[in-house]
């Protein structure tokens, strides 16, 4: 059983190549000329010295330092000034000329008489002697154990020998009528010194409730009588006060704000029991 392969991508005829056709050259690049002010980032075309100014005046004096950066490279730095004290040596040293007699040095580190030394060895025998003296003594006896009850014993019985145990004071007991009555002990102090002035001292009074009596009445207000116009008199003539001839035989209304009549009763809404 055999299978073949079928490129699909043969169909579409567009993979055939010329194998004795020339190859194409290549596209020539296009370089389009800048209008910006900004410099190029491309390296400086090399100076052609065939190109170079002839006869170019040389710089001088301060200009030609500033150019020479390789004049101070063989020179030699200068030197500082030497000091004019100058330490001697071992100036550490004390210069007083002043030295530890023999007798100071004796007190302080010791003589040839060999003192200390002396000290030293009686002072070992002094220790081993304490030692010996405390081997000898032996450690302390313990305290004999004893039970509760031995130790009240021995208690009481220390109680009866000093003549029993005395019996505390009731209270109360052997009070005298003479303590009963209160009296009052003042001490008497007496004063170096009495003063001509004596300070009055202001006492305020004691602030009490104060309340106002007075008689209320508690009623609705009565009505305000009502005020009656002056007569004009005639026409164009200024009021007489007196009254007008007839009277119109109508009667007066009544001011705003009269009582109200009272309502009838009717003996139909209280019935007899």
């Amino acid at each position: 059983m055999s299978f073949e392969n079928k490129n699909l991508y043969a169909l579409l005829g567009n993979d055939v190549e010329d194998e004795d056709a020339a190859p194409a050259p290549i596209p020539r690049e296009i370089v389009k000329k800048t209008t910006s002010s900004k410099k190029a980032d491309v390296a400086p075309a090399s100076a052609d010295p065939a190109k170079a100014k002839k006869n170019k005046k040389q710089a001088t004096g301060n200009e030609a330092a500033l150019k020479n950066k390789n004049a101070n490279k063989d020179v030699s730095a200068p030197s500082s000034t030497p000091s004019k004290h100058v330490k001697k040596p071992f100036d550490r040293h004390s210069r007083t000329g002043k030295t530890d007699s023999k007798k100071k040095i004796r007190q302080g580190w010791g003589g040839d008489d060999n003192r200390e030394l002396e000290d030293e060895a009686n002072a070992v025998g002094d220790a081993l002697a304490e030692l010996n003296a405390d081997a000898d003594a032996g450690a302390p006896a313990a305290p004999a154990a004893k039970s509760l009850q031995e130790y009240l014993a021995e208690l009481q019985k220390a109680e009866n020998d000093l003549e029993g145990r005395k019996p505390a004071r009731k209270a109360n007991e052997g009070a005298e009528e003479k303590w009963n009555a209160n009296e009052k002990i003042e001490k008497e102090t007496s004063s170096f010194h009495e003063g001509t002035y004596v300070k009055k001292i202001k006492q305020k009074a004691a602030k009490e409730k104060k309340f106002l009596e007075f008689d209320s009445v508690f009623s609705d207000e009565a009505p305000k009588p009502a005020k009656k116009a002056p007569f004009a008199g005639k026409k164009g003539g200024k009021p007489s006060g007196k009254p007008s001839g007839k009277p119109s035989g109508k009667p007066a209304a009544k001011a705003q704000g009269s009582e109200p009549a009272a309502a009838g009763v009717n003996e139909k809404n209280f019935p007899s029991l």
